[in-house]
């Protein structure tokens, strides 16, 4: 097995087990918990492949739904040790774009996608399975927040992009820079509270 497919792996359960963290502060069965848990790890990778015009990435592999499903099913037994409301959901998110995001700008990239246009589809690939969760569980989300959230994603990706073009070393390898890069600046932004300056809306009565 390719490091890109063990990452991807990885990234799945990491959406997985934010979804089912996600779904916590909601009243949900089991079922309805591993739904929301398998769709957001696989949600953005599908809008990638059907964007790029390939084959989806889980149909012709079960490994990734029984991944998705196992982790799911794993961490709702374990509701009563998880805190939903703690930082873990956003740390396991973190690691979800980080590697999910990382991974699409390089298959697009090997698909002959321009460098910056890449970076692109990365960042609607990393932000999209959060997206899908959020919705599906009715919170905020995290795109449109005061936190630092799109701002590490597009910086890690920037720099995998730049890797890339100098051609220093493997394109595996500046998978791994990118997906660090994203995770520590991420990692960072939620541990020490960093934010964007927020605008206040006034909400209509």
């Amino acid at each position: 097995m390719s490091p890109e497919y063990l990452l991807g792996m990885a990234a799945t359960a990491a959406f997985a087990a934010s979804g089912i963290l996600a779904a916590l502060t909601t009243r949900i069965d089991l079922f309805g918990a591993v739904v929301v848990a398998v769709v957001t790890a696989v949600g953005g990778g599908t809008v990638r492949d059907l964007i790029l015009g390939v084959p989806v990435f889980w149909l012709n592999d079960q490994a990734w739904l029984a991944v998705a499903t196992l982790t799911g099913v794993l961490a709702f037994s374990l509701r009563g040790k998880l805190n939903a409301r703690s930082n873990a959901l956003a740390y396991f998110d973190a690691m979800g774009v980080a590697l999910f995001g990382a991974g699409a700008l390089l298959k697009s990239a090997n698909l002959g996608i321009p460098l910056s246009h890449s970076v692109a589809m990365g960042a609607v690939t990393a932000i999209g399975g959060g997206l899908i969760r959020d919705t599906l569980t009715g919170r905020d989300t995290l795109l449109v927040s005061p936190e630092l959230y799109a701002t590490p994603i597009i910086g890690g990706l920037t720099l995998q992009a730049f890797l890339m073009h100098l051609k220093w070393v493997e394109n595996q390898q500046t998978l791994l820079a990118g997906a660090v890069a994203i995770f520590v600046f991420r990692g960072l932004a939620i541990h020490l509270n960093w934010r964007m300056p927020a605008v206040a809306i006034n909400r209509p009565q």
